[in-house]
């Protein structure tokens, strides 16, 4: 499979026909789940505990979905915590500890549907409680990218703290949708305490453990997350080249440049293999690297 494709979830849905990315999905699949009948009506929001989507529209059954799921969900982010605390020396209730739960939270139906082992199927087979870890876990990703940029990875930080930075942030809502988060704040308070920690929830009941090879979870992580921050930095310097008229493929650049089209080539062989893939996926030049950014 292809780098950008194996990277992405676009229109997958779960058991019961939810799209995992709700309304970031791409119209084509929002307009077919509506045909379907799934609901995504919307509502104003009224928590008053975190002022920044106070007011601003969310998506009901989006959260009633997840609702329901609560269990799964908590000791889901247990099960990530623990085992993630097994592989690493990072010290819980730390930015770095949430911003790599939260990552590999997103990074469980990625393995799910691409492996080619008991694979789940794209539409209508993924079980709700990991679409649901899923949905939560981008959510804090976002706020665990920022708080690294702005707290550094080893600020030792709390579930209240997480939520006031995201809400005055502007996390809990999306600006392209201006779409609000629908949880409750105690509710996302309580997910985070869980992931920051891995307390407060039971992994050993947690039904990830039986999808999924957390060893192999771990490989496919740092494969994507290596080449994700290879290609932040990439990103950066690559303004700069274009801002300045140079020619991103000559001189000194001309061979980072290089050396990020070998990587990528590598991360990709690299992702197939762990995936049980043989096909290392067709060679990536530069255009196909540069779309990724």
């Amino acid at each position: 499979m292809a780098l950008a494709d194996l990277l992405v979830i676009t229109d997958q849905t779960d058991v019961n026909g939810r799209l995992l990315l709700e309304d970031a999905a791409p119209k084509r699949a929002r307009r077919k789940a509506f045909k379907a009948g799934i609901p995504m009506s919307l509502v104003s929001c009224s928590y008053a505990d975190t002022p920044s989507r106070m007011g601003a529209r969310m998506n009901l059954p989006a959260y009633e979905a997840l609702r329901h799921d609560t269990a799964g969900v908590l000791d889901g982010f247990a099960w990530l915590a623990t085992s993630y605390r097994r592989r690493t020396s990072t010290p819980p209730s730390t930015v770095l500890s949430l911003f790599d739960t939260s990552y590999l939270g997103l990074t469980v139906p990625l393995l799910l549907f691409f492996r080619t082992v008991d694979p789940i199927a794209a539409h209508g087979r993924m079980p709700t409680y990991v679409a649901s870890l899923f949905k939560a876990s981008r959510g804090v990703f976002s706020a665990a990218v920022d708080m690294m940029n702005h707290l550094g990875p080893a600020a030792v930080i709390g579930a209240t703290d997480v939520v006031r930075f995201a809400d005055a942030a502007g996390h809990l809502m999306r600006v392209d949708t201006q779409r609000a988060c629908a949880a409750p704040t105690r509710l996302i308070e309580r997910t985070l305490a869980v992931a920051l920690t891995g307390q407060g929830a039971d992994p050993a009941a947690s039904g990830l453990g039986e999808l999924v090879d957390f060893a192999v979870l771990w490989d496919f992580y740092r494969l994507q997350d290596g080449f994700s921050q290879a290609m932040s930095v990439y990103r950066h310097r690559y303004g700069q080249q274009l801002a300045f008229g140079s020619d991103p493929t000559t001189g000194p650049f001309g061979q980072a440049t290089a050396a990020l089209v070998q990587q990528a080539n590598a991360t990709q062989r690299d992702l197939n293999r762990v995936l049980g893939r043989d096909d290392p996926g067709p060679p990536l030049d530069l255009d196909g690297v540069l779309a990724l950014l």
